[in-house]
C-alpha cells in the first residue's frame, strides 16, 4: 500500500535541505493541482453518462413520449440538457486546466 503524498512529504521535509524543500513543496503542489483537474475530468465524465442513461431511458420506452402529463418533464430534462451542454462545451474548451 503506498503512502499518502501529505505523509511522505511530512516524514522526510524536516530531514531536507532548504532548497530540496522548496522543491518539494512546488512538485506537491503540482501533483495536488493535477489530482483536482482528473478528479474535475472524471465528474464531467460522469455527467455525461448520466445524461446518456437519462435519453436511454426515454428513448427506449416510446409510450413516455406519448403521455400528456410527461411533457412537461421532458421539456425540464429537455433544459438540463442543454445547460449541461453547454456546461460541458465551455468546460472542453478550456486551453490551461490552472484556468479552471
Amino acid at each position: 500500500m503506498a503512502l499518502p503524498l501529505d505523509q511522505i512529504t511530512a516524514n522526510l521535509v524536516p530531514q531536507l535541505h532548504p532548497y530540496a524543500k522548496m522543491a518539494l513543496g512546488v512538485l506537491s503542489c503540482a501533483a495536488k493541482i493535477i489530482i483536482a483537474q482528473v478528479d474535475r475530468d472524471d465528474a464531467v465524465l460522469e455527467l455525461l453518462k448520466k445524461i446518456s442513461e437519462v435519453y436511454s431511458c426515454i428513448t427506449q420506452d416510446k409510450t413516455l413520449q406519448k403521455i400528456s402529463s410527461m411533457r412537461n418533464i421532458l421539456a425540464i430534462i429537455s433544459q438540463q440538457t442543454r445547460e449541461c451542454a453547454n456546461f460541458i462545451k465551455n468546460y472542453s474548451e478550456t486551453k490551461n486546466f490552472c484556468e479552471s
